[in-house]
């Protein structure tokens, strides 16, 4: 695992703890996974902040307070004296999101942070996180199954299915021309005004069981394009500039039934 050039696998857990928090940040989709029940949240971001860094306990409380008004949140100095049992659901996730970015990482891995979230929140979040992200030239790796958040928050995607990668290349590209039948499945599941009064295509079968993996391509027990080839495991191979494909049948042809 290559984090800019250095393989993390092999570093001591002190050099990861430099790391960790600092130059790689994570968002959890349920943020009590982030927040400690028992402290107030200037507890749990002064300690987040001097973690990493010289300042004193004053310059770390105004730090945190800048990142939370830079989340969006109003009275932030209100929301440090606070308990997460106290701060709704959307607060308390933009209380975690502001503490991933409070070291300006090079990169924030966030799985599903805004899933449980209503979609006028979810919308104003992703706003804040894609404009922060951008500020301080943090890359993004965005976890979710939601392609329309895919749509509008990156500008690369990978589409994963069973572990492994089997489309990758910018968004553009893979929603408009997907390329593997497990993609083109989950475009075609989605609902649209083109598609009133239609039945909604699904993907036949059930994903694979992860401990017991079949042999050769993962998805051909349930692709309409499965041939013979399919029981050998396919490579990713680059079909369009930037844009790759783990299929023997890419393109047009390699629907689901």
């Amino acid at each position: 695992m290559l984090f800019k050039g250095c393989d993390l696998t092999k570093l001591s857990a002190g050099q990861l703890r430099e790391i960790q928090g600092n130059r790689v940040a994570m968002i959890f989709q349920d943020p009590m996974m982030t927040l400690n029940p028992v402290l107030r949240v200037d507890t749990q971001m002064i300690e987040a902040v001097r973690a990493h860094s010289t300042l004193g306990k004053r310059e770390a409380r105004e730090h945190a307070s800048r990142t939370l008004a830079l989340m969006g949140i109003a009275s932030p100095e209100e929301r440090l004296r606070a308990y997460p049992h106290q701060l709704s659901g959307g607060m308390r996730q933009r209380v975690a999101i502001a503490i991933a970015l409070l070291h300006a990482p090079d990169l924030i891995i966030a799985d599903e942070p805004t899933t449980a979230l209503d979609v006028t929140i979810q919308a104003q979040i992703l706003s804040e996180v894609q404009k922060l992200v951008r500020e301080q030239g943090t890359s993004l790796i965005w976890i979710t199954h939601d392609l329309s958040v895919v749509a509008g928050l990156a500008d690369d995607v990978a589409v994963m299915y069973a572990g492994r990668i089997v489309e990758q290349g910018s968004v553009a590209d893979v929603l408009d021309r997907p390329q593997h039948p497990y993609t083109q499945g989950l475009i075609d599941s989605l609902p649209s005004r083109n598609k009133r009064g239609q039945r909604l295509r699904q993907i036949p079968g059930m994903a694979p069981d992860l401990l017991s993996m079949p042999v050769g391509c993962a998805f051909a027990a349930r692709c309409a394009r499965a041939a013979p080839a399919c029981t050998q495991d396919p490579e990713s191979r680059e079909i369009l500039s930037g844009h790759t494909v783990r299929c023997f049948f890419p393109g047009a042809g390699a629907d689901v039934q």
